[in-house]
């Protein structure tokens, strides 16, 4: 099968869930046999030269990369207001990109073209314009439902204001193209679900994030016990939010209760106020870190406090696959089929994570038996080559009925 994958950003190095995200799918198509070519916006956040990149990820695919600045700009954002386009769409739209994809279309053979997110979705057009391939949406997030969010829990009239106007636009698009699509790969039921109910009458199935097994290897041998830790991308604002609501609602009261507990904030692009909490109440405030599984192995409770976004987060399926025990709300947890009390603990409220912290602490060995039946879990469920072999399946069944 040939596949091209349209990218919004290029998913090396894995510093983040977005990067593992698309990686993951990646590698999981070169490992079925799939003749890959990968055609990736290289924007200036997450910029990365081909000869910067290891020999490992340059044979999984043909790549090609061209660079966009869609660095958020106050002007642009402005000029915006007076338009009726979603601005988180604007930013990823390329001329030089639409060229790259439509000298591919014209020079290459394609079965299926996968576009990862609806940031790319614009150049559906030129793609439809220049290929006879089906082409499917995965939707790694609804992304328009994490604005919505943002601005519900706002307090400042005027940032509230403007995150609703930017949740609506990003609203009114995203439903637009889904029929445009002749499939939609969603990351959980309850995004298929949000989809269904928005209107799409296109084919949608399920595949939930993958994790390469192998890739994750256990050691319990300097566990700090009990520790609590997160770990994530801290320029994502539903994570920010996360923390400084745990921090403030939870942390301080925890420390009270366990004075010799610590707890530990990792992840690239730290806001510097996070920093102000460093060395006190037991915080320890570590920034971007080299090697993610060793810290994760480290530590002992994964915490995810997490009241906005969708999608499936990756670091809760990699810290299963590591034995860890995590507390998460439900929305942290969706899409995930892990049984509260079994394979995680589940907290919606600040008295609700302070109870399950302070039980885990008094009950350590409730740590050790969460964590291995998260491991097996994630084993039966999540591993990637069988997430892959029902992807392609589906795929093969679009191209059937198109």
């Amino acid at each position: 099968m040939n596949i091209l994958q349209i990218t919004n950003r290029f998913p090396w190095p894995l510093k983040d869930g977005g990067a593992l995200g698309y990686f993951n799918f990646t590698k999981g198509y070169h490992q079925a046999g799939v003749n890959l070519t990968l055609a990736s916006l290289n924007t200036e956040k997450h910029y990365i030269t081909y000869d910067e990149l290891p020999d490992h990820v340059k044979e999984m695919a043909d790549i090609h990369l061209t660079y966009i600045d869609n660095t958020v700009k106050p002007w642009d954002a402005f000029v915006n207001l007076f338009s009726s386009k979603s601005y988180h769409v604007e930013r990823f739209i390329c001329k030089e990109f639409e060229d790259q994809l439509e000298q591919l279309c014209k020079t290459k053979h394609f079965d299926v073209v996968v576009f990862e997110s609806i940031f790319v979705a614009p150049y559906l057009d030129i793609i439809r314009k220049n290929s006879k391939a089906v082409c499917v949406l995965r939707q790694h997030n609804i992304e328009y439902v994490i604005w919505e969010t943002l601005a519900q829990i706002e307090t400042g009239t005027l940032r509230k204001w403007y995150l609703h106007l930017l949740s609506q636009r990003l609203k009114k698009y995203e439903l637009s193209m889904l029929n445009q699509f002749d499939g939609i790969s969603a990351i959980t039921e309850v995004d298929k679900q949000l989809l269904l109910a928005g209107g799409c009458k296109k084919p949608i199935e399920v595949f939930p994030f993958g994790i390469h097994i192998d890739k994750l290897i256990r050691n319990s041998s300097n566990v700090e016990m009990p520790s609590l830790f997160h770990l994530g991308s801290m320029d994502w604002m539903p994570n920010q939010e996360a923390m400084k609501w745990f921090i403030q609602q939870v942390w301080f009261d925890i420390n009270e209760s366990f004075p010799d507990l610590h707890f530990y904030l990792a992840g690239r692009n730290i806001p510097v106020s996070f920093f102000d909490f460093n060395n006190q109440n037991n915080i320890r405030v570590l920034g971007e870190i080299d090697d993610a599984i060793g810290f994760m192995n480290e530590k002992a409770i994964m915490i995810v406090p997490l009241f906005s976004g969708s999608g499936i987060r990756v670091k809760i399926l990699e810290g299963m696959a590591l034995g860890k025990c995590i507390i998460s709300t439900d929305l942290g947890a969706q899409g995930i089929d892990a049984i509260d009390g079994e394979h995680i603990l589940k907290a919606n409220s600040a008295e609700e994570f302070k109870a399950k912290i302070a039980f885990l602490i008094n009950n350590p060995q409730e740590i050790i038996r969460i964590g291995e039946n998260a491991a097996k879990l994630a084993c039966e469920k999540y591993d990637n080559h069988k997430i892959i072999a029902r992807k392609l399946n589906f795929y093969e069944r679009l191209a059937q009925t198109n």
